[in-house]
């Protein structure tokens, strides 16, 4: 089973402006293109989330039905977190669950920002209440109930003491974080970076950027984050991950091998491209595709069988039937004529045996010189394992509920007529 880590849709606490990043994926159509991609090519999408602000996101990209359908199926299964690190002062790292602060708790209004850190059922709640689109109280209790019953609850104490432990290894065996956080601080333990202050705590957040940068102490931010979605990918039995190279740049320097990466996409986009096929992600960032129709394309036997080829790797035997058989369909004119710019026609020609290096980029090729002064005796054999990785408590996350297309609905071509007299014949 293809079960995607998607850190990139990941929404990481922050000092300020909380909101931002959840204003940013909605309005910036890559993130559309991503999430249609994601549910065509991956059986099961894990987000990572603490403050559930990406509620706001899928409702919006998604709408609510078709929301409700892929997070009561778990093909969409939010993993909340409730704790977050920082460097603080000259103590080091460190790893806080709660904000205790009597003035914050006077706000009636939820904070977004310390949200990250409620119990999972007032997260919810609080998220509902401060993010778009609005409910009723009906509306708010069934998303409650339902994520209720989907989401699961990382052991976060479990996670970030191998975190810490795995971090600190990386640095002592990589020369170039050693000489940028030792040797620059003589005499100074790597917890103990100096020019800091005292009584400053920074909070990471891989895309925003601190006023003061000190690179000593945020170089060791990025490895303990970096080391945090790799222990999440692996307590969540992910097979794969994406992300950018601002949030996955030691993953690669480590040889972790990137699901749909940047590199991955571009590969994805030229394939359709060179093949006159239309772009799956583009159609539904632009409009044209709805996400019942993403829905609906990702629900046909072909694109299941699609998948499980995928799964497999390297083309087979077996593979050129799948193609054969996917092709055959798409060129039944009666059936293609149904979807909206023939949609149908997304993702198999006779070159669908390149598609290697979407099941997993290494991805050398952002830097090589920083990367090989990074950790130059690191194999690129290792995928989603860790070696110190404590899986004790580990929560279970149960596969996605296969369960065809309802074919008494209306079909999402919009003929108003039912599925299973349309597009499902």
């Amino acid at each position: 089973m293809r079960r995607l880590l998607a850190t990139d849709l990941g929404i990481w606490p922050m000092a300020a402006d909380q909101h931002l990043p959840s204003d940013m994926m909605i309005s910036t159509p890559d993130y559309w293109a991503r999430l249609a991609e994601y549910l065509l090519l991956y059986d099961q999408i894990i987000i990572p989330t603490g403050n559930m602000q990406i509620l706001a996101v899928l409702r919006i990209m998604l709408g609510d039905n078709i929301f409700d359908e892929l997070i009561r199926n778990k093909i969409i299964v939010l993993a909340r977190y409730d704790m977050w690190f920082g460097y603080l002062g000259a103590g080091g790292i460190g790893f806080y669950q709660v904000f205790d602060n009597p003035e914050m708790q006077k706000n009636s209004f939820p904070n977004m920002a310390t949200n990250h850190f409620e119990h999972l059922d007032q997260a919810i709640e609080n998220a509902l209440i401060a993010t778009n689109p609005p409910s009723t109280t009906k509306r708010k209790t069934v998303i409650k109930n339902l994520l209720l019953d989907n989401t699961i609850v990382l052991p976060m104490e479990t996670i970030f003491k191998g975190v810490k432990e795995e971090a600190f290894s990386d640095i002592r065996n990589s020369s170039y974080l050693q000489n940028i956080l030792s040797l620059k601080n003589a005499d100074c333990l790597i917890g103990n970076i100096g020019k800091s202050n005292p009584n400053s705590f920074t909070i990471f957040n891989p895309h925003v950027t601190p006023k003061k940068v000190i690179p000593e102490i945020e170089a060791l931010n990025r490895v303990v984050f970096e080391n945090l979605l790799l222990s999440i990918g692996g307590h969540t039995q992910a097979t794969a991950l994406t992300g950018d190279n601002s949030t996955l740049s030691v993953l690669n320097a480590k040889g972790q091998r990137i699901g749909f990466s940047p590199q991955g996409r571009k590969a994805f986009a030229d394939l359709q491209k060179i093949n006159g096929v239309p772009d799956i992600g583009l159609a539904f960032s632009s409009k044209q595709l709805s996400a019942a129709q993403i829905f609906d394309l990702r629900s046909s036997e072909h694109a299941a069988d699609l998948r499980i080829w995928l799964d497999k790797g390297s083309p087979t035997e077996e593979a050129t039937e799948t193609i054969a058989r996917y092709i055959e369909t798409i060129k039944n004119p009666s059936l293609v004529e149904r979807w909206p710019v023939k949609i149908l026609r997304f993702a198999i020609t006779a070159t669908w045996s390149t598609l290697e290096p979407v099941t997993g980029i290494a991805a050398t090729a952002i830097d090589n010189f920083y990367l090989k002064k990074l950790y130059s005796h690191k194999s690129p054999d290792l995928f989603m394992r860790q070696a110190k990785i404590v899986l004790t408590n580990t929560p279970v996350i149960h596969p996605p509920i296969r369960k065809g297309r309802d074919r008494n609905a209306v079909c999402s071509c919009g003929s108003g007529k039912k599925y299973k007299t349309c597009c499902g014949i």
